[in-house]
């Protein structure tokens, strides 16, 4: 027993090694200074080998140790030109991972939020990436405009009240689709509209080799990510779930949060 529980520790420090990531740690110094810089300008730095253009510091500390570090979204090609869309693309980090682990990528971009698509345009633009498409727009299930909570942030969303007096572009993913005979990576983080936008693409799905989708949902609404999990099965897609956010210490005792989303889960879907 102890020298099987041995081989099995060197063996996950093989993995371990196998899979160590292929960029630097943000320097503990760095670390430091990001976390106590205002949230409310953009700000310039150079970082992990590319410049980088941001509002709030302590999403960019969060964002590059999951895509830089730990590599949340290493896909192996099969070809140096892979066809990337990033919906959902924030400030454009993972725009920028995605380019520098593919420099020949031709990546599309989407992102609503109007300040946060400036930034990503100046994060294209100051890296000199070549073969990237931005689109200031909102993925959805039609072209059309939406009402839009524009917070400047990761949490900005689709308003499905209406409330929100801010409009935005909004594309119909099953459009976009459409036009390609392979997509290599589809990224989805659009903060709650994935629900209704991966079912009007059903027929579009059997294209993605590899397909990572953020979950917002409410512990009463299972049903949605049951449909989802149901939906990418019968696409053909093996599934890897992990938590994005462990919103609830003790489950059974607080039932809920109270905002908006109870459960983030990262869902890798991969063939």
């Amino acid at each position: 027993m102890i020298i099987t529980n041995i081989l099995k520790g060197i063996r996950k420090r093989l993995i371990a090694s196998k899979q160590k990531s292929r960029f630097t740690p943000i320097p503990w110094l760095t670390e430091r200074i990001l976390k106590n810089e205002a949230d409310n300008l953009i700000k310039q730095r150079q970082l992990g080998g590319f410049i980088l253009h941001y509002i709030r510091p302590y999403e960019v500390v969060k964002t590059y140790k999951e895509l830089f570090v730990q590599e949340i979204y290493r896909f192996t090609a099969k070809h140096n030109s892979p066809l990337i869309l990033d919906c959902g693309a924030n400030i454009g980090l993972s725009s920028i991972y995605f380019k520098t682990i593919y420099p020949n990528a031709i990546l599309h971009a989407y992102e609503p939020d109007s300040k946060l698509f400036d930034v990503l345009k100046q994060n294209i633009e100051s890296n000199k990436f070549s073969n990237v498409h931005l689109h200031q727009a909102a993925i959805w299930i039609a072209d059309t405009e939406l009402s839009f909570d524009n917070k400047g942030s990761e949490a900005s969303h689709i308003d499905l009240s209406g409330t929100s007096a801010n409009m935005v572009k909004a594309l119909s993913l099953a459009n976009l689709l459409s036009q390609f005979e392979h997509i290599d990576l589809l990224k989805m983080d659009i903060e709650g509209a994935e629900y209704e936008v991966v079912q009007s693409c059903v027929a579009h799905l059997h294209k993605i080799e590899n397909f990572f989708l953020e979950y917002h949902g409410k512990v009463n609404e299972t049903h949605k990510l049951v449909t989802l999990l149901d939906i990418v099965k019968t696409a053909g897609f093996n599934v890897y779930i992990k938590m994005a956010a462990d919103n609830l210490q003790s489950p059974f005792a607080q039932k809920n949060t109270g905002e908006i989303y109870d459960v983030q889960l990262n869902i890798f879907c991969y063939k």
